[in-house]
């Protein structure tokens, strides 16, 4: 891997574990009003880039494209328009089990790569082991906090994302100094 593309690479982990640091602060101060505002927000995203995609494809089939289909931006304009209105339901289950699975995902990636910085004989691939099995744990433990339908999901999502952001954080230093 070149120098330009690790050094994007950790940019853009460096703000994810910033913004996952702000959201779950957010998520403990608000809990439920905190997760309906982020189903909004990922609705009237999905939304817009349905709508966006189904006058760009209508303008390319317009100029004889033949492959610009709108199968996929009228799906996308629906799932919006349902997370909208359907943001409740949809904050207090579905967005903390796909953050649960994103976070059991990452934390296999981070053990992965626990071993890669092993191999460059630094003392720091120990940190990112333990982040990575924390990732796993903070993962599974949102998922079971589903699973039991936890009336304080919220809080303990906040709690989990508030940790995540720490650890990616720490790690994120450790990984940025150890490949220096």
């Amino acid at each position: 891997m070149n120098s330009g593309s690790w050094k994007s690479k950790e940019m853009i982990r460096l703000i994810l574990s910033i913004v996952l640091l702000a959201i779950g602060i957010i998520l403990l101060m608000a809990p439920n009003t905190a997760m309906a505002v982020i189903v909004v927000i990922i609705g009237v995203v999905v939304l817009a880039y349905g709508v966006i995609q189904l006058f760009t494809n209508i303008s390319r089939r317009n100029r004889g494209d033949a492959n610009a289909s709108y199968v996929v931006p009228i799906i996308a304009i629906i799932v919006g328009i349902l997370l909208i209105i359907f943001r409740d339901g949809i904050a207090n289950i579905i967005l903390p089990f796909i953050i649960g699975v994103w976070a059991i995902i990452t934390g296999i990636m981070s053990l992965m790569e626990s071993s890669q910085i092993k191999d460059y004989n630094s003392s720091s691939w120990k940190v990112v082991l333990i982040s990575g099995l924390a990732e796993l744990v903070v993962g599974i433990i949102i998922i079971a906090g589903i699973i039991a339908q936890s009336n304080v999901l919220g809080i303990m999502l906040g709690v989990c994302l508030t940790i995540y952001g720490i650890l990616s954080l720490v790690s994120w230093g450790l990984v940025s100094s150890a490949k220096k």
